[in-house]
């Protein structure tokens, strides 16, 4: 009466086996895939930043003396906190403005998916097409931005010609661009607050300012979480607005490590060097991907 089980556990065990090769199968090409563009990527990164590689003389070891540099570079001090400063100052208004817009349009009035569309545009706009139009909008003696000042009885500002006017000119292109990216985010979460909460709330006296202080925010704090992992992760790695706009001037007040590491590797061919700085990045994302991750559930609850 017993002989059989075995055979049977054999029998599952062999099913098993072939799902899961089954399954190996299938993911094979995307791991490939993920190896080839990401894996492979960082390992020769990691390599070249212990060596002194630039493709105009023989490439030789120098351990950990890229990264000894690094500590007493003051460019690279300098494009840190650039970075920093860029990634605070885009971070939390676009959350603010995004929420903002989401609160906004989640209500039932006409038009409503032409807002949500129109506020939804600039995400899909090119980088660089966007960069050269706020150029023309920043441009100091016919731009749009200044035409507005004059009109209003102010000076005119040089924008991106100013060390203390280009970070924040380049903050608030970014800010019209990416809000539109929490709004959708901020939207999503709206939909899954039970509307029995507000409608208990109104009963209770509360106002608009409460409701959106006391209820809103906190039941969407998972949701910020999330989006500000994200914005941080991206703004760490700006690029290409300063490359199109400021040229990471002036005086260096709007050179990033990412604007840095492509300078050092390009127009300097210190391969090394920038692998160094490129491997430090990935480092400063990896420790606020994982506090994020280690922080989410005390948010969600």
């Amino acid at each position: 009466m017993t002989a059989p089980q075995p055979q049977v556990s054999s029998r599952t065990h062999r099913s098993q086996s072939t799902r899961n090769w089954g399954a190996f199968a299938f993911l094979a090409p995307a791991l490939l895939i993920l190896f080839l563009t990401l894996v492979l990527p960082g390992l020769l990164t990691l390599g070249m930043s212990v060596t002194d590689v630039s493709f105009l003389r023989p490439t030789s070891f120098v351990g950990a003396a890229n990264y000894l540099k690094l500590l007493s570079d003051p460019h690279f001090r300098d494009a840190m906190g650039n970075t920093l400063y860029y990634t605070v100052g885009v971070t939390f208004p676009t959350m603010a403005v995004g929420l903002l817009a989401a609160v906004a349009l989640n209500r039932n009035f006409p038009g409503r998916i032409a807002f949500r569309t129109i506020f939804y545009l600039p995400v899909l706009t090119s980088l660089i097409a966007a960069s050269v139009v706020w150029m023309y909008i920043y441009e100091p003696y016919s731009g749009l931005l200044n035409g507005v000042l004059v009109k209003l009885g102010l000076d005119p500002q040089p924008w991106l010609q100013s060390p203390g006017l280009a970070m924040p000119a380049l903050i608030l292109m970014a800010i019209w661009r990416d809000f539109g990216t929490a709004m959708i985010i901020y939207l999503a979460g709206l939909q899954d607050i039970p509307k029995d909460i507000y409608e208990a709330a109104r009963l209770d006296g509360a106002g608009r300012r409460d409701i959106l202080l006391r209820i809103t925010i906190p039941m969407l704090s998972s949701v910020s979480f999330y989006l500000m992992i994200i914005l941080i992760v991206q703004t760490f790695q700006v690029f290409g607005a300063i490359y199109v706009m400021t040229g990471g001037g002036p005086l260096g007040s709007t050179s990033t490590v990412v604007f840095q590491m492509y300078q050092t590797a390009f127009a300097y061919a210190d391969f090394g060097y920038a692998a160094a700085m490129s491997t430090v990045l990935f480092l400063c994302i990896l420790l606020f991907s994982i506090l994020g991750t280690r922080l989410m559930p005390r948010s969600r609850a």
